[in-house]
């Protein structure tokens, strides 16, 4: 029976590794296809650097506008030198792209340059780098708007 199990365990990685080598020209395929659909491909170019635009400049504003404020109102310290104190936890977090990897990092940050307790650092941030998305909802936001632009729906607030 166990051998029946590695026999078909075999058959079936052996079917994804086929379908893995060809999947790139299959999507690749399926892009082009999409690409030659459009009937103004300027105007599409066009509207997705304005949606890329919208998001970044949201990000921005979240960034740089609505986190220190928060961060003033709950903590009445200046913002400025706590990102000072998080410098090498954003450049680790830039180069890396995973809030996971970034973890040890800024583990130190907060309790050595920052004087976070510990305790706090070590409950808070694995829950924080698992659910903390609010980029992704301002993206996801922007882009159902953008979606709804692009197919000609009009939204409004009534």
């Amino acid at each position: 029976m166990v051998h029946f199990f590695v026999i078909l365990n075999d058959i079936i990685m052996k079917i994804v590794i086929l379908i893995m080598w060809y999947s790139p020209i299959g999507i690749m395929s399926l892009i082009i296809g999409k690409i030659m659909a459009i009937k103004d491909l300027a105007k599409t170019a066009e509207q997705l650097g304005l949606y890329m635009l919208t998001v970044v400049i949201g990000l921005a504003i979240h960034a740089c506008v609505t986190l220190p404020f928060l961060y003033f109102i709950i903590t009445h310290k200046n913002p400025l030198t706590f990102f000072k104190g998080m410098l090498q936890a954003w450049v680790t977090a830039l180069g890396t792209a995973s809030s996971a990897a970034t973890l040890p990092v800024t583990f130190r940050c907060l309790e050595e340059n920052n004087g976070i307790d510990k305790r706090v650092t070590r409950f808070v941030l694995p829950v924080g780098a698992t659910v903390n998305m609010d980029g992704t909802a301002l993206y996801e936001a922007v882009a159902a708007i953008f979606i709804a632009q692009m197919n000609g729906i009009s939204l409004s607030a009534g």
